[in-house]
């Protein structure tokens, strides 16, 4: 390390010029960086749950993940709202249904308009007044691209063929699956021993929907909606009390996509380009990770910012120089643009764990800077006296080895992580990992080489206070040292009642993954996931798939008297702790089929005793089949291709006085599986699978990566401690800080019942990793001074004197910089950065206080071993890093 460190300071501007060109390179991996908050970045990819999930897609599509809207108003009865609806659905059916011919027209049109000039607005909108819908999405990207303008330039007429472009792509790789509405659904009639489908709006020989007008023709598709009872919250909702419909349901579901995102946004973009003529209300799946990642999106530059701000503050308060700003400053900047440019070019994503890295790097790393830049001016006489290159190189000597390793500590306390199944955990730890090193690495090399290029001034504010007046820092210290020096028994009982305290509340810790409850219960997002429960049941579900055991099995109508008699269970009353608002199956056709084929009598709204009868249905029923897998369009999401398996959709909402967290959604499914246990007929086997159980699935590898995480941190933290000092002893010694603090946090989670989730999880890692510094450094400092001659009393008081200041100012850096993070839009960040800050608290008051007190209460010797001894020759870090320190 010293020969890096003289090599600095004898090429100073070379060492800069290096860094400026590894910013350069590795600042255009930025624009590469995704957002990604779906299941697939938190499971394992080998999870046999997980690849069940994948095929049960493969095979019912993916029903978990969908769009769902509530669309009402004053008067749904209306031709005015049927016409806006209409409108709303034609241009998400353009996504569906692919038109080349029209498309291609359309682009051919708009390029001979937009040809050689400049265009009016207005007038490019009247060219297409005969095509609606194209003249809607000129209307939506324009205003996206440019806002509505008067003249619309060149410029601004080419960003528009681009957003053009950008939609065609979509529409021509058909992303939507279906589109279930009032408007667009149809339902079965049965007449001349035929079965038929027919639309509840027909269409005119160009395919458009003839839309009621009349005050007859709107009560007669009243009539048609109301007659099959499964529409209701499918396809409408009522108002409890009066009965009266207040709202008409619709659900967008998309062919299988590894990123939904970009889709999402698009469709978000049709649905708000009619907001201001229907009232609606969207939620599902893929809505919550659009905001979710809009969100991680606004908090990781507003963090950054923030934590910047914070650590400047620090700076100057701690240095009262330009330079003492300065520098830390842009080494914290540099470290900042290397790692996030690194992880676009390695295909890392920030996930809701993820948007913690940049402003953890900035934190972390101030205290590097901090570090060394007081090592500077605590030397500032001695450099001035000598020559400046020799002068800096004894001081950066002194402190280097030391910044390196407490980096390194930290390095291998968040490596540990990569051993975690949960790749956004584990992309995590490597992250943060390789940032910290970048900004020991950015530390050691730009401070060094500014401050042999700047001339030496001396900060008159930091050197000519007066040394009589007692500061904050200066009464803060001398609290520690009386408390570790005359109270210490006093001290370690309080951490012991501390301690089992702790241990209390850690057993009463609840682990959560569901993604809803990352929003604050206020937010405009949860309090849509509530109506949309209330009004059709939920936006997500589980898939509960019951196997019958044989080909055909799902035609007999015992085994659909159980798929209904598990359907009423779900719903019923009595069971309002399993959260089920709705449940779909494949049932619901049988029923309508027998009922079409007796008149639409509704007391046949139920499953035939006959099974011939349901194969009669089946075989007479008039449906399309697209994909020609045997399947009727229709019935791909509830049964397979064998008719052996069916699958129940059971939606989850929030009913009152229940919440549905993983705890929750666990313990739902559990009592699905005993009721299921108890009722299946011999021969018949389920599985309960669907988006919820991969949450609940998560929360196992939470607990195992945490257990892990935990133990291989300690476990290495007090290996390179015990390097460090040349002592066994030393390294349990210096985990008793970071465990008490880690047990504390935990102890905290449990008694406010805050919940492991996520974000949490990494917490420990952080208290370990981050903590060891300030235990290096005083344990450092105390063997040096105890080298001195000095008793234990005295050589505790000139420690905390001389490393207390730097690990006072890095803590406090450390702590204003994650207590910026509770301006986050996350309820698990939020608290992230308070549980964060206070474990930096509780590790300060470790180092200083806690950790003095055991030593002066065992008495414990840190005095290098003799250079002959064994301890010497096998554990001598110098050695064992290659860095043999000169003398």
């Amino acid at each position: 390390m010293n020969r890096y460190i003289n090599f600095v300071l004898r090429r100073p501007v070379p060492i800069l010029i290096m860094l400026v060109i590894f910013t350069a390179v590795l600042v255009p991996g930025i624009t590469m960086l995704k957002f990604d908050n779906s299941v697939e970045s938190f499971m394992p990819k080998d999870d046999s749950e997980y690849i069940y999930y994948t095929k049960l897609k493969d095979i019912y599509g993916d029903n978990g993940r969908f769009i769902i809207m509530a669309v009402s108003g004053d008067d749904l009865w209306n031709t005015e709202t049927f016409r806006e609806l209409d409108a709303l659905l034609a241009d998400l059916e353009g996504y569906k249904d692919f038109d080349k011919d029209r498309e291609n027209s359309r682009l051919k049109k708009f390029d001979s308009i937009i040809s050689d000039k400049n265009v009016r607005y207005d007038d490019l909108m009247a060219a297409f007044r005969d095509d609606p819908g194209f003249q809607r999405l000129l209307e939506r990207k324009a205003d996206r691209a440019f806002g509505k303008t008067g003249i619309l330039s060149r410029s601004d007429l080419k960003k528009l063929r681009g957003q053009i472009l950008y939609s065609m792509d979509f529409k021509r790789k058909e992303v939507i699956d279906s589109i279930i509405s009032p408007l667009t659904s149809q339902d079965i009639t049965g007449e001349n021993d035929t079965l038929e489908t027919y639309d509840l709006i027909e269409k005119d020989d160009d395919g458009k929907r003839i839309l009621p007008s009349s005050e007859k023709e709107i009560g007669e598709f009243r009539q048609r909606l109301e007659r099959n009872p499964s529409f209701e919250k499918g396809l409408y909702s009522r108002d409890p009390q009066t009965g009266k419909i207040t709202d008409f349901c619709v659900v967008v579901k998309f062919i299988n996509l590894d990123d939904q995102d970009p889709v999402v946004r698009e469709m978000t973009e049709v649905i708000d380009s009619h907001r201001d003529d229907l009232d609606i209300i969207s939620s599902g799946v893929p809505v919550v990770n659009m905001q979710m990642n809009n969100y991680m999106h606004d908090d990781i530059f507003k963090n950054v910012s923030l934590v910047l701000l914070v650590v400047v503050i620090v700076f100057y308060f701690n240095f009262r120089s330009i330079r003492g700003v300065l520098l830390p400053f842009v080494t914290l900047g540099l470290a900042e643009l290397w790692i996030l440019g690194l992880m676009g070019y390695v295909g890392y994503k920030i996930t809701p764990v993820g948007v913690s890295i940049p402003p953890l790097i900035i934190a972390v790393g101030s205290s590097y800077a901090i570090h060394i830049l007081n090592q500077y001016y605590s030397d500032f006489n001695t450099i001035m006296k000598t020559d400046k290159k020799t002068g800096l190189y004894e001081s950066m000597s002194h402190i280097s080895l030391t910044v390196l390793l407490a980096g390194l500590t930290t390095f291998m306390a968040f490596m540990t992580l990569a051993t975690s199944q949960v790749s956004a955990v584990r992309e995590w730890g490597i992250a943060s990992a390789v940032g910290v090193m970048f900004a020991v690495f950015i530390s050691s090399s730009l401070i060094p080489a500014c401050l042999v290029l700047m001339p030496g001034r001396r900060p008159s504010i930091l050197f000519q206070k007066d040394k009589s007046r007692k500061t904050v820092v200066d009464k803060i210290i001398a609290l520690m040292a009386s408390g570790s020096i005359v109270h210490y028994r006093k001290v370690l009982i309080v951490v012991g009642i501390l301690i089992a305290v702790s241990a209390v509340g850690i057993l009463r810790i609840n682990i959560e993954t569901a993604f809803l409850n990352y929003f604050k219960e206020t937010d405009q997002i949860r309090v849509n996931a509530r109506a949309i429960g209330n009004k059709f049941g939920g936006g997500w579900c589980y898939d509960i798939l019951i196997d019958s055991g044989k080909t055909d099995g799902i035609k007999d109508p015992d085994f659909l008297v159980t798929i209904e008699n598990l359907r009423k269970w779900l719903v019923s009353d009595k069971n309002p702790d399993l959260n089920i608002g709705r449940t779909e199956s494949f049932s619901d056709f049988i029923k309508t089929m027998h009922m079409a084929m007796n008149n639409d009598d509704i007391s046949f709204y139920k499953i035939p005793e006959d099974r011939l009868d349901i194969i009669d249905y089946l075989e007479i029923y008039s449906g399309d089949d697209d994909n020609s897998d045997g399947r009727f369009d229709e019935f791909e999401p509830f049964v397979d291709i064998d008719f052996r398996t069916c699958n129940l959709l059971a939606r989850l909402c929030k009913k009152e006085d229940y919440s549905v967290g993983t705890t929750e959604i666990k313990k739902i499914a559990g009592k699905i599986s005993n009721y299921l246990d108890k009722n299946l007929p011999e021969g018949v086997s389920y599985t309960i699978s669907g988006f919820p159980m991969m949450n609940v699935k998560s929360v196992y590898y939470i607990i195992r990566g945490q257990m892990q995480s935990l133990f291989l941190s300690l476990l290495i933290v007090g290996i390179i401690v015990m390097l460090l000092f040349q002592q066994i002893k030393a390294g349990p010694l210096a985990l008793i800080p970071m465990s008490v603090a880690v047990i504390v946090n935990f102890g905290i989670m449990g008694w406010l019942q805050i919940d492991l989730d996520m974000a949490t999880s990494v917490i420990a890692a952080i208290t370990i990793g981050i903590g060891v510094d300030d235990t290096i450094h005083f344990l450092n400092t105390f063997r040096q001074n105890r080298a001195r001659g000095l008793d234990i009393d005295e050589t505790i008081r000139r420690t905390l004197a001389v490393s207390g200041k730097a690990i006072l100012f890095t803590s406090l850096a450390l702590i204003l910089g994650f207590s910026v993070l509770i301006t986050s839009n996350f309820l698990p960040i939020i608290l992230f950065g308070i549980l964060t800050a206070t474990t930096m608290i509780n590790t300060t008051i470790g180092a200083l206080l806690i950790l003095p007190s055991v030593i002066k209460a065992t008495g414990i010797n840190l005095d290098r071993p003799p250079s002959d001894s064994w301890v010497s020759r096998h554990l001598d870090i110098d050695k064992f890093l290659g860095m043999k320190q000169d003398d």
